[in-house]
C-alpha cells in the first residue's frame, strides 16, 4: 500500500478489506469475543470495499479459518492491515471524497475488530 501508483493503492487497500471482512466474518461465528464488534468489523469492510474499485487483476489472498491465531492478540495482524489500508485510503482521499469515505469504514473496521477479542 506504500505505492506511487492510486490504482495500486487501490487495489492493495481492496485486498486488505476483502481479508478483513473474511477474517470478521470467521471470528462472528467462532465464539471466542464479541460477535457484534466482529460483525461490525466485517459490515465496515464490506462497506469501505464497495466504495473501491475491484482490482484489475489478482485472486483473494487465501484464508483459513485455522490461520487466525487465538487470544486477544491473533487479530492484531489483521488490525494492522486495516490500519494500513485507513493510512493509505486517506493519502488518497485528497483526490476523490468517496476515498475519504472508504477510509473512515476502513478505521471504523480496524477499531472494531481490535475491540473483538479485548485488544
Amino acid at each position: 500500500m506504500a505505492s506511487s501508483s492510486p490504482s495500486t493503492v487501490l487495489a492493495a487497500a481492496w485486498d486488505a478489506l476483502d481479508l478483513g471482512a473474511r477474517v470478521a466474518d470467521a471470528v462472528t461465528w467462532d465464539g471466542t469475543g464479541d460477535e457484534l464488534l466482529a460483525l461490525t468489523a466485517a459490515q465496515s469492510c464490506s462497506a469501505a470495499r464497495s466504495l473501491l474499485p475491484p482490482p484489475e487483476h489478482g485472486r483473494p489472498i487465501p484464508l483459513e479459518a485455522s490461520e487466525i491465531q487465538g487470544g486477544p492478540d491473533g487479530l492484531t495482524p489483521y488490525v494492522g492491515l486495516l490500519d494500513r489500508a485507513h493510512r493509505a485510503l486517506v493519502g488518497l482521499a485528497e483526490q476523490d471524497a468517496q476515498l475519504g469515505e472508504a477510509a473512515e469504514h476502513a478505521a471504523t473496521a480496524a477499531r472494531a475488530l481490535a475491540a473483538v477479542r479485548g485488544q
